[in-house]
């Protein structure tokens, strides 16, 4: 087990953790429904920090994906997909109302970074990220894991 492995996992085992404290406290009402909340976003990032460790370098692995490994990949796809267009979907929107409203030549930094963030937030959404910290190899290695899993989409 390398060391990457060995830090999400970690990683993971803490969001349960942090996820089974929210649930066992006891608080109002309103207090509980958000534990709720908080606890199922511990829950997926345990999710997102296995998958991370232990599948997301596979596109370099020439064997055959597993059936859970292919699930895996198609949740998280979809998954990203929903949470970053919903992203885009808000952060469009704020840009298209500072539109409407006419933006204040002071507010222009604030609506420049919106509107980045809605880009930034619909691509990542389709093509998800990379191996480098750049925007250059999403759409390459995506291209790879929809060749390795059968992704027609």
């Amino acid at each position: 087990m390398n060391g990457h492995k060995i830090i999400c996992g970690s990683l993971a085992g803490a969001c349960v953790a942090g996820a089974s404290g929210l649930l066992l406290t006891q608080r109002d009402p309103v207090g509980q429904v958000a534990n709720m909340f908080f606890a199922g976003i511990c829950i997926l990032l345990a999710f997102v920090f296995v998958w991370m460790g232990w599948w997301d370098d596979a596109v370099n692995d020439n064997a055959e994906p597993s059936t859970i490994e292919r699930t895996v990949a198609t949740t998280w796809l979809w998954m990203r997909r929903v949470l970053c267009w919903s992203a885009a979907l808000v952060f469009l929107g704020v840009a298209v109302s500072m539109i409407l409203n006419g933006v204040v030549l002071e507010h222009m930094p604030v609506f420049l970074i919106v509107l980045a963030l809605g880009g930034m937030s619909l691509w990542v959404g389709l093509k998800g990220g990379g191996h480098v910290r750049s925007m250059g190899d999403d759409a390459a290695v995506h291209a790879e894991r929809r060749k390795r899993y059968g992704w027609w989409f």
